[in-house]
């Protein structure tokens, strides 16, 4: 039954993820005499934690229950939330198991000491899909630098745009809603000044009637982006990271990863991501392929004959609709 819960944990996770960072998202299932009595999650920075926020819905309730939370518990204080192995301990708690060791070194190990100090039963339990749901977290504790994804949609030719550059819808309607679920899941999105001047694109989320607003890094050389494009206006807030002041595409990563961006979801042109992929920066891609001929005038995704794919590893294949999308990993 452990797994079942954390796996409803994770499910709990998933809803606020792409809007807690710098802070990971998490989700707690509390269980008492084999029911579920409680859930949470974590809603975002100054919000009360996945664990808080279920123990807080149950009171009294919570004495002699089993706690299950895809991260380690807390145990540290900040400026903005109590640490949870606290609420744990005075709620009483009598069990707690959780999926993923927080990388974080004020916690790593260290909540799971804390609750075991207070004869409070708590185990580490491993599973791939938490495993796989905090890479990018863990990744940003050891590097400092934002998990990277880039998407790209092109032609049965391999084109992605028109005759100079002219934007055409190249996938249909599941793969496009599949863009805006990465969208969401992300904690940014990065474009190029020449994509918004060609495509002059939302770049927000838009799921299930709803619309949520994403931060947008801007990457540019000559200060180019238009001040009237709907970017401005679509996004959470704009930044411009302007190559003439930054060395290299791992420096902008650099400052990405300093405002707390764990997950980083690149949505530009082939040269954008060749480049990239070149200077071996990307973790993840996804691309698209739409049953369609754009023909000779039509814009190439890759300009250049280099395998910029060569060290990458596929995942796996899968049908959108009528698109096929290839996932690999690198």
């Amino acid at each position: 039954m452990h797994e079942t819960y954390l796996k409803q944990a994770l499910e709990l996770a998933y809803i606020r993820r792409g809007f807690c960072a710098p802070n990971p998202s998490v989700g707690a299932v509390i269980v008492k005499n084999n029911q579920v009595i409680a859930t949470g999650y974590h809603w975002g920075p100054e919000h009360p934690h996945a664990e808080a926020d279920a123990l807080n819905k149950i009171g009294e309730l919570a004495k002699e229950s089993t706690l299950y939370v895809t991260l380690e518990p807390c145990c540290h204080t900040n400026k903005k939330t109590p640490p949870c192995t606290e609420a744990i301990i005075q709620a009483g708690v009598k069990q707690v198991f959780y999926g993923f060791r927080d990388p974080n070194p004020a916690v790593a190990g260290k909540g799971e000491e804390k609750l075991q100090a207070a004869d409070i039963e708590c185990q580490h339990i491993p599973l791939p899909e938490i495993n796989e749901f905090y890479c990018s977290y863990q990744y940003w504790w050891q590097t400092k630098k934002p998990f990277v994804t880039a998407k790209l949609a092109m032609s049965l030719d391999g084109k992605i745009a028109g005759p100079n550059g002219q934007r055409i819808a190249i996938t249909g309607s599941a793969a496009q809603q599949f863009t805006h679920q990465q969208r969401k899941w992300a904690d940014a999105i990065l474009t190029t000044a020449k994509t918004i001047q060609k495509d002059d694109p939302l770049l927000n989320v838009r799921l299930e009637n709803e619309e949520y607003k994403k931060p947008i890094y801007i990457l540019e050389g000559q200060l180019k982006t238009p001040l009237n494009a709907k970017i401005f206006s679509s996004a959470s807030q704009v930044t411009i990271l302007n190559n003439k002041n930054i060395a290299s595409l791992s420096e902008a990563l650099q400052i990405i990863g300093q405002d707390g961006i764990h997950d980083l979801w690149i949505e530009a042109g082939g040269k954008c991501f060749a480049a990239f992929a070149k200077e071996k920066l990307l973790h993840r891609a996804f691309i698209y392929v739409a049953p369609k001929w754009l023909g000779a005038e039509a814009q190439t995704a890759f300009t250049d004959n280099t395998d910029i794919f060569a060290d990458a590893r596929l995942r796996q294949w899968q049908m959108l609709g009528e698109d096929a999308l290839c996932e690999f990993h690198w």
